[in-house]
């Protein structure tokens, strides 16, 4: 496992997270692997390619935490930096803190995204029913908690 990776599973326990969940793979890169909560969302996996960790959900969505972005001595500090937020933003994913938005034009996905459910104001029980995330037209927006897909009541 890789000193990022490390101090991701560190940070990930000490914000309250079980570390032994994740399942340490080689794909292309370095990865951990938490199982999905809900087939329909996916996995959470994290992978480290020596510059970045990328996080993803599932086939929804995925963020990245590049060590370029962080202040330090040295490439290996600045990425144990962006380790220690994707801790934080996966804990802030499991507790169903974070919606997680993929758009399509007809088929095609034309993007994705996410946002913090308290910086709008609604929460993991009243989202379902808002539209926040929803682009709209002829898009089609999905929308995703870690615990399950959401859809807008009688949508």
């Amino acid at each position: 496992m890789t000193p990022a990776l490390n101090a991701f599973l560190e940070r990930f326990a000490e914000l309250g997270g079980d570390a032994n969940g994740w399942l340490q793979s080689k794909s292309r890169y370095p990865t951990l692997t938490l199982p999905a909560k809900h087939k329909d969302v996916g996995p959470l996996c994290i992978d480290d390619n020596g510059d970045e960790l990328t996080l993803e959900v599932g086939t929804k969505h995925h963020t990245h935490f590049s060590g370029y972005n962080y202040d330090g001595d040295s490439d290996d500090s600045r990425l144990l930096a962006a380790a220690h937020d994707a801790a934080r933003f996966a804990i802030d994913v499991i507790a169903d803190r974070v919606c997680i938005t993929t758009d399509y034009l007809d088929d095609r996905c034309i993007g994705c995204s996410h946002f913090y459910l308290d910086a709008e104001n609604v929460t993991a029980d009243t989202v379902r029913d808002s539209l926040i995330g929803v682009r709209g037209g002829n898009i089609r927006s999905d929308r995703f908690l870690w615990s399950s897909p959401l859809q807008v009541n009688g949508g």
